[in-house]
């Protein structure tokens, strides 16, 4: 079994998954293509292929087929439980397992979730087709009233999402954030204008870096301050608004002083629609890719001392909103998340500055800690 990586042209891949014998999946093969069609990241689209073969080798152990699992006197629920524990200890033993090669490392709960998400989408697409049994493994629960909207009372059963039962429980990590100052020593060791503007709407603008690569000359509007966000198909190098979040973004005067001094002195010569393009070597005027942005965010960590990639500027950028007191709506509005759970990376840094104007609020009005 083994996951097929295929060049579409444009510096593009798709991936299919193949069997034991090379014959193509068809089932995941059109489950990956209705991803494609709603506009998964190529990255996710080979995250998940590769995750749809860790289960497949899995069934291969069992002695059972994908369609298998909900057949009579098989307990889809049980075989699914028993796969998210052999994802943590490959070498676990039951009635169906005689015995399987120890892993080089263990799982972590992260991992596991994020194998299960393709898993139990790939059911869910059969379903939704009626080719399968729909899985009941998910359960509703409120949510938290913190990430309500203004309209939720409007909309009936607003308050409950669902949740996976198999769902492994982890920890919130910290998001990895660049400060103001690490981002000025970026400025600082940037030699081209290009990178300084680059770098500039990354952590002012709060874009990904796709979104950024995928900025044409027209979407700048110099006057306003303004960017727009245009989601567009199949550019050259690859790059994609996520899922087509479009915007309009304004970013201080001096990142646009940036963009069109970058305009004037560096692109003056070159004949492209795109924003970030290469200024030398083979590829000139060929759009930037995010390969070479990553190779220039390591030069600069090894200038500056300490390792950087380019979407802790974003990151940078949301710490900073959540700081100056921006609400969850108003940064998920900013980033153009499709969902505030995404932005609760940012609750900490909420709590922490709630705290900070109690405690002002304290301060001004006298109120000391003691009880008299």
């Amino acid at each position: 079994m083994k996951v097929q990586k295929i060049d579409i042209g444009n510096n593009q891949y798709r991936y299919l998954l193949l069997d034991s014998e090379f014959n193509v999946i068809e089932p995941v093969k059109r489950y990956l293509k209705f991803l494609d069609n709603t506009d998964r990241a190529e990255s996710t689209l080979k995250n998940y292929a590769y995750h749809l073969k860790t289960y497949f080798e899995y069934l291969n152990e069992i002695g059972l087929s994908y369609d298998e699992i909900s057949s009579e006197g098989n307990n889809p629920i049980e075989i699914l439980g028993n796969f998210v524990s052999w994802l943590e200890n490959p070498t676990i033993i039951n009635e169906k397992i005689s015995y399987l090669s120890p892993p080089e490392s263990k799982r972590s709960n992260q991992t596991i979730n994020l194998i299960m998400t393709p898993v139990l989408g790939f059911y869910e697409f059969l379903a939704r087709g009626n080719e399968l049994p729909e899985l009941d493994v998910y359960k509703k629960q409120r949510m938290n009233p913190q990430f309500k909207s203004f309209l939720h009372e409007l909309i009936p059963n607003s308050n409950l999402i669902r949740k996976n039962i198999l769902h492994r429980k982890t920890e919130q990590k910290e998001v990895q954030a660049i400060t103001r100052d690490q981002y000025n020593q970026l400025l600082e060791h940037c030699y081209m204008i290009r990178d300084k503007a680059l770098i500039a709407v990354l952590f002012e603008g709060g874009l990904r870096l796709s979104e950024a690569l995928g900025l044409f000359i027209e979407d700048i509007e110099p006057f306003n301050n303004k960017i727009k966000v245009q989601p567009r198909e199949n550019l050259e190098n690859g790059a994609k608004v996520k899922n087509k979040a479009k915007g309009e973004l304004y970013v201080p005067p001096y990142v646009m002083k940036y963009i069109t001094d970058y305009i004037v002195e560096e692109l003056v010569d070159v004949d492209t629609n795109f924003l970030f393009v290469n200024l030398r070597g083979k590829n000139k005027g060929k759009p930037m890719q995010s390969i070479t942005v990553q190779k220039l965010f390591n030069r600069l960590s090894r200038k500056i001392g300490f390792n950087v990639h380019p979407h802790m500027c974003r990151h940078g950028h949301g710490t900073e909103l959540a700081e100056s007191g921006w609400d969850l709506v108003e940064i998920k509005d900013r980033l153009r998340h499709t969902n505030v759970q995404s932005t609760t990376v940012y609750t900490h840094l909420l709590d922490e500055h709630k705290k900070k104007k109690i405690n002002e609020l304290h301060e001004k009005k006298g109120i000391l800690n003691e009880s008299k």
